[in-house]
């Protein structure tokens, strides 16, 4: 017969996986030196049980409020959901619970207010994603508190400060040498936000790849976009009224993309026949739209996963050996891109 909830305490889920009262309370407190294997058992445990942890006893006993926050301020929904679903996946599974504040860091109101959470003892630490990360007063402040926190992508990476990166360049110069292995010469460049360090790094992958290849460098295939799909689509446009237009159009996200591919479409241009376009980041965005987008995968998910998890280490005590993670992006080819029409 099955305990009910309100009766189930952490003896009776110690007993139920075979493991000692210490084990749950450090699982049910996300402490590290737990097996990965024993943490899932125990949590299994612990829904099957039906198991509640008394939150207000636990929050009063350690201190802590056994909370993240979560700061964004992203032209990506589709970007920011992703890292959205990894955050609070990765912190339930800890017993941390998260809280979501979308904010423009830039503004010393949006700042004070993320200070007053620490101040309130609403959240014991932060995961910031791009562009937050460039509020600099705000982290130093952070920092002189004691207050962990994990950057995504981050604009400054020269500090010690922890964060999660993706190869920007190698992905954007592996995306370029592919479209010119299709017998692109002319290919356009959406650049993404200037105060973003990946975009820079995207855009620096492109010239590279373009150099390699020998092809010279033409600034009038570049346009300057903000990773919105109406930015994607205005850019396209202008850039296909240029005489000679590209033949290809690389955008920083595949956001940008999409609108690159409607604009397109609204000229009367076909996408891959006349005209390639190709994205970064591999959203859903780049599955479900038509054609499906070739794209550069950067594994958003995972990304936010390893920072999620270095952020737990650190507001556990652990010693933290790489603060600076990166992880390789990968090439998906997919139907928004061919050969040079012509060269079928």
């Amino acid at each position: 017969m099955k305990v009910e909830a309100r009766d189930v305490t952490i003896r009776d889920v110690a007993k139920h996986a075979g493991v000692s009262v210490k084990t749950v309370s450090r699982v049910i407190n996300g402490e590290p030196f737990v097996r990965d294997a024993t943490r899932v058992h125990v949590i299994h445990a612990v829904d099957e049980l039906g198991f509640v942890v008394d939150l207000a006893a636990r929050r009063l006993a350690t201190g802590q409020a056994y909370a993240i926050g979560l700061v964004f301020h992203n032209a990506s929904w589709h970007y920011t959901l992703d890292v959205q679903r990894a955050v609070l996946h990765v912190a339930r599974q800890a017993g941390y619970s998260t809280i979501m504040h979308p904010c423009d860091t830039g503004t010393e109101l949006d700042s004070r207010d993320i200070l007053r959470m620490v101040a309130q003892r609403v959240v014991d630490g932060f995961v910031f994603v791009p562009p937050t990360d460039n509020a600099t007063a705000l982290l130093a402040r952070l920092q002189e508190l004691n207050v962990p926190f994990v950057r995504l992508t981050p604009s400054e990476r020269d500090s010690a400060l922890p964060y999660v990166s993706a190869t920007d360049a190698r992905g954007a110069c592996d995306m370029t040498l592919h479209l010119l292995d299709l017998g692109h010469r002319r290919i356009g460049f959406v650049r993404g936000p200037a105060e973003q360090r990946a975009a820079h790094e995207r855009f620096a992958g492109y010239r590279h790849a373009l150099a390699a290849h020998g092809v010279e460098f033409d600034p009038a295939l570049v346009r300057y976009g903000n990773d919105y799909f109406a930015s994607g689509c205005a850019s396209a446009r202008e850039l296909l009224q240029g005489k000679p237009p590209p033949s290809a159009i690389f955008c920083n996200n595949d956001e940008m993309a999409a609108g690159a591919i409607a604009a397109t479409f609204e000229m009367g241009l076909r996408v891959p026949e006349d005209v390639s376009v190709a994205g970064f980041d591999d959203t859903a965005l780049a599955r479900q739209i038509w054609p499906p987008l070739t794209t550069v995968r950067q594994p958003i998910y995972g990304m936010a996963e390893i920072a999620t998890n270095l952020l737990l280490a650190l507001l556990n005590g652990a010693e933290i050996e790489e603060t600076a993670v990166e992880i390789p992006t990968e090439l998906i080819v997919r139907k928004s891109t061919g050969a040079v029409p012509g060269q079928c």
